[in-house]
């Protein structure tokens, strides 16, 4: 909340003499609170003595009027002056930006967007309840919840500009025009623009005043979503702490109190947002003990050991992401993959081979020719072809990315053969596309951070990379459910296979290969898991993430091989299937023409239950990674399409030959919506070819069709939704409405259909009386009467219709 103070009192000398420039004091002795802050107070002490979303809006009113008739000359405009002295104030459709300026303690109180958006309203109606009031109100709380949860940079502005605000224009663009807009549709977006663009709050604030107009407001809204973001540096919170008398202190501080502050801590390149330690409370009953408990909470916030603050890899995912800031305009969002992905490998490669070269000249006394040679590193790099060679290069800079990329992968074609090449639709080369000005903007960006192996674990590598790929996914407008899968149901799919250090993973649909970094995660990354660890992937750009993936994450020694598995699988000994101990993957849904006829003669016999038709390659699929797992021991874990469940004709067919080999351990359904950009209903078929004594004959059906988290973009199930999935399957025994353990003679009874609930018991529903059906029925009429005079009072109050 400080944030939006902070950014007031700045800007309060600014306000009706603009600067055009970021070269400016900060805090002077003319600097002031105005209406911002005192409003923005307000609102804070109405959240602390509010219980429900009623009561609030009745004390936003009582603590607006109350404080700001204490405050009368902080600078209020005409209507809201107005408003103030009103013994029975009502909203008088404002769209002023008085509504986003005050909103910041209501994302900083809310615990989830939904709930932002609750609070957000309830403060912000009780005078703009325009609609342009009400979206500014809302969409600044939202961007602080989401600064606060970690969500990078780009993924709050996408957030942003896709559900409130289409911000089209740069600082810079508009700077030089920008005049005095106190209306919130035109000085929010560029209170947006001014964080989306800065590099830590100051720089926030100083990009906010630095385009004049209405800079008090503009700043105070910048401030408070860079505040969720970055933190407020120890020195300025110090400094604007001077500026609060004691009734505003006491508000502050028993806001900051209840809601832990943000302190920014620089390290390196990064701002790191350190939340206080909610047990460091500040104190005092006066200003001058308040100020001193005050300050010295913030000093202590300041001086927190380095030790103590260490980069995530949410951080390092971040300062990552901002790369596709510079493509945005020339390159498509669901492209941005195709080029930041291997800059990224390309600095990786070249910053472990800088360690490995200062680890080998220091052991070797300063012996150059020792540290440069071949076995003493990972990957070689040919002259020309270092990061820092394409770094000072000036001219045809993508000619130089080029020339690099392609000799690495030449010089180590056992290890990086096409991992670069694999991205052929990155034209880096064209001007028209990318001018060497960008390409010299995304080079010194990555340059900023070091990515060898002694600058982050394997652990914070792997993981951040595992945020772009998620990202990416939420980019791409096409296949991203085959590029994605989410990492709750793989690990889901992990537990119930239980690999073991020695033995074999497979996916034969890797996709970027996060099942088989699961599987070596859930082996405690134990040497023995290297070596068998083996993938296919028929897409070309997507097995070379595969690669680069798992060799982020520390796993050098794997098998990733490019190809179409169905037609032309890659993994063979002796021209048979290689088996495995553990075989998953989540295979792209219903693929049609994918060479059934070649299928139906197939030459490693995959065939065992028959030949899915040429419209679903589902149960293809299926009875391939059931060939391809080892016959004493092997274990299967796949995800469908629930359609395999239920389909009859060829599939039925198929299901019932499944069902009657008695290598079915249990089917989980999961909720719709879970996978990216499909409306498909999936399940899980958990496999084994030697079943415990105790589960021959048996199937565990499970329900998870309630196991999951609601989201607005898409459902999610969450890491407990999960455990409490795999702990039903390891109960093993009926449970209502979830679970239910089936014979094969049930399964016979029910036509070979697993539709899980045909079979799971419900709950009895009790019966609603009649009467009881009619009175909610006429309330909630009643109540739709009442919303339907209420709507058509403020259209004929705005103006839009006649009575």
């Amino acid at each position: 909340m400080l944030g939006a103070l902070v950014g007031d009192i700045v800007g309060s000398r600014f306000e009706w003499h603009n600067i055009k420039s970021k070269d400016f004091e900060l805090l002077t002795y003319r600097c002031t609170p105005t209406d911002d802050s005192i409003m923005t107070l307000a609102v804070a002490e109405a959240i602390l003595n509010s219980s429900d979303p009623d009561i609030l809006k009745k004390n936003a009113v009582k603590y607006m009027q109350q404080l700001g008739r204490e405050y009368p000359n902080a600078g209020y405009g005409g209507k809201f002056r107005k408003w103030l002295g009103d013994k029975e104030p009502q909203p008088y459709y404002s769209f002023g930006n008085g509504a986003a300026m005050r909103v910041s303690p209501c994302g900083f109180a809310a615990t989830s967007i939904n709930e932002a958006k609750d609070l957000a309203i309830g403060v912000t109606s009780v005078t703009h309840n325009h609609p342009e009031g009400l979206k500014a109100g809302e969409a600044v709380a939202v961007a602080i919840v989401l600064a606060r949860q970690g969500k990078s940079m780009l993924e709050i502005r996408d957030y942003i500009t896709k559900h409130y605000y289409a911000i089209d224009f740069t600082l810079d663009q508009i700077r030089p025009t920008y005049t005095f807009d106190v209306s919130c549709q035109g000085s929010v977006p560029q209170a947006f623009e001014a964080f989306f663009e800065s590099t830590d709050f100051e720089d926030a604030i100083r990009n906010a005043i630095s385009i004049g107009g209405d800079s008090d407001t503009i700043a105070a809204i910048t401030g408070s979503i860079a505040e969720a973001y970055y933190g407020i540096p120890s020195e300025i919170r110090k400094r604007t702490l001077t500026y609060l008398d004691e009734r505003q202190l006491k508000i502050l501080t028993a806001f900051e109190n209840k809601y832990s502050p943000v302190t920014e801590k620089k390290i390196g390149e990064f701002s790191i947002p350190v939340e206080r330690d909610a047990a460091k409370q500040v104190t005092g009953d006066d200003r001058e003990t308040l100020m001193e408990s005050a300050v010295s909470a913030a000093e202590s916030d300041g001086i927190a050991e380095n030790n103590q603050v260490q980069i995530t890899s949410q951080q390092l995912f971040t300062h990552l992401y901002k790369g596709c800031d510079i493509l945005r305009g020339p390159i498509n969002q669901d492209e941005y993959k195709t080029y930041l992905t291997p800059i990224l490998f390309l600095k990786r490669i070249s910053d472990v081979y800088d360690e490995e070269y200062q680890e080998a000249l220091a052991f070797s006394g300063g012996d150059e020719e020792y540290a440069s040679a071949e076995d003493m590193h990972t990957f070689l790099i040919p002259e020309g072809c270092h990061w820092n060679d394409i770094r000072n290069v000036s001219q045809n800079v993508g000619k130089a990315i080029t020339k690099a990329m392609i000799g690495i992968e030449t010089a180590n074609p056992d290890s990086l053969g096409g991992v670069f090449s694999s991205f052929d639709e990155a034209n880096w080369t064209d001007k028209t596309l990318l001018s060497d000005e960008r390409l010299k903007d995304l080079i010194e960006h990555m340059s900023k951070i070091n990515v060898g192996n002694k600058n982050y674990s394997a652990d914070v590598m792997g993981t951040s990379y595992e945020y772009l790929i998620k990202q990416f996914a939420d980019l791409s407008k096409k296949n991203a459910g085959e590029f994605y899968t989410p990492r709750t149901i793989v690990k889901l799919m992990v537990d119930l296979l239980d690999p073991q250090p020695g033995e074999t993973v497979y996916d034969p649909a890797c996709g970027t290969g996060g099942m088989l970094i699961e599987a070596i995660h859930h082996m405690h990354n134990d040497r023995l898991a290297y070596g068998r660890v083996f993938g296919q992937e028929k897409n070309l750009s997507t097995s070379a993430i595969a690669r680069m993936n798992l060799y982020l994450h520390g796993a050098k020694d794997v098998q990733i091989k490019q190809g179409d598995t169905l037609r032309n699988p890659l993994f063979l000994e002796k021209d048979k299937l290689k088996t495995f101990d553990c075989v998953l993957a989540n295979p792209p849904f219903g693929i049609k023409e994918w060479g059934s006829a070649q299928f139906e003669t197939d030459q490693y016999g995959r065939n065992i239950w028959g030949c899915p038709p040429d419209s679903s390659a589902d149960f293809a699929w299926l009875q391939h990674m059931v060939k391809s797992m080892d016959k004493s021991n092997g274990r299967c874990a796949v995800v469908l399409p629930q359609g395999v469940l239920f389909h009859g004709n060829k599939e039925g067919k198929m299901r019932e030959a499944m069902i009657r080999s008695d290598i079915l351990e249990a089917v989980i359904t999961l909720a719709s919506g879970v996978f990216f950009n499909t409306g498909v209903s999936a399940c899980i078929l958990f496999l084994k070819n030697k079943k415990e004594h105790s589960h021959k004959g048996r199937v565990c059906l499970i329900d998870g069709s309630k196991e999951f988290v609601a989201k607005r973009a898409q459902n999610e199930i969450s890491p407990e939704n999960a455990k409490n999935l795999y702990q039903l399957y390891k109960d093993y025994a009926d449970v209502k409405e979830k679970c239910k353990i089936v014979t094969l003679d049930d399964l016979k009874k029910g036509e070979f259909s697993l539709s899980v609930n045909s079979y799971i018991k419900r709950k009895e529903k009790a019966a609603i009386p009649p009467a009881v059906v009619r009175a909610n029925y006429f309330a909630a009429l009643e109540e739709v009467e009442k919303a339907e005079a209420e709507l058509q009072r403020l259209l004929v109050e705005g103006g839009y219709v006649d009575e």
